[in-house]
């Protein structure tokens, strides 16, 4: 079975292939949903990412690698920014062509706005290309976490941003038990192999790539108890 038909496997057994009407108005999502904490979650990841690059006060050209369905891609879109979205999954890829680009509300398709089936690693971008590179609940699904950093710097303008956000990263000694769990899901899933490819990168290999944290999840608990879902994952910043 081919990864990517994999991973829509588990897409589909979780619940996250999504009707087109749904994709269009997120990361809004539908309340008392089994998903709607997550969804909750991740669309003040998004927020937040907004906010900071509308600081920059300037028009920015942006990837977004591992883009999906394309709710992120078109998010920052709305701030007028020029968003390209890369992924390997067609049938999402086709997904938010369909919902952003084909039938935009307003009848008009926008103009900064781009998806690409692509492999980063063979990507047809020139160097130093982008402002910034967003890598959102996605840096698990490559295995080398240092050569895809590296490969991301080349696209990189001077002074270019890496931001990596909704993903886990372990301490070294937390990495068995987290791959333990992961087997065991994907076990319970019914789709075992899935665990394969699904990868644990430790906070120890970002190091050398001066990372900044721009929000941390020390409060967690506390959001929780006061209903307020927040990101359990830390955003990271790595600038060239």
């Amino acid at each position: 079975m081919a990864e990517h038909d994999l991973y829509l496997k588990v897409r589909q057994k979780e619940g996250r292939l999504y009707s087109d009407e749904v994709v269009a108005k997120l990361p809004s999502f539908q309340k008392n949903h089994a998903l709607s904490n997550e969804w909750q979650a991740r669309f003040k990841s998004a927020k937040r990412l907004r906010s900071y690059l509308t600081q920059k006060n300037t028009s920015l050209k942006i990837l977004d690698l591992g883009c999906g369905n394309g709710w992120l891609s078109n998010f920052l879109n709305q701030e007028n920014h020029s968003i390209y979205g890369v992924d390997q999954n067609l049938f999402e890829l086709q997904q938010a062509t369909r919902v952003f680009l084909s039938s935009a509300e307003d009848g008009e398709k926008s103009e900064k706005l781009f998806f690409l089936k692509a492999d980063i690693f063979s990507a047809p971008f020139p160097i130093e290309s982008f402002d910034v590179i967003l890598l959102a609940s996605a840096v698990q699904y490559f295995p080398d976490l240092s050569r895809l950093l590296q490969t991301l710097f080349n696209y990189l303008k001077p002074n270019g941003e890496i931001h990596i956000l909704d993903s886990a990263f372990y301490k070294d000694d937390e990495i068995p038990q987290a791959i333990k769990r992961s087997e065991e899901y994907y076990q319970s899933l019914g789709l075992p192999e899935m665990s394969r490819y699904y990868f644990h990168h430790r906070l120890s290999e970002l190091q050398k790539f001066s990372p900044r944290f721009l929000y941390k999840p020390m409060l967690l608990r506390f959001k929780k108890i006061l209903g307020k879902m927040d990101s359990p994952f830390a955003w990271v910043m790595i600038q060239k």
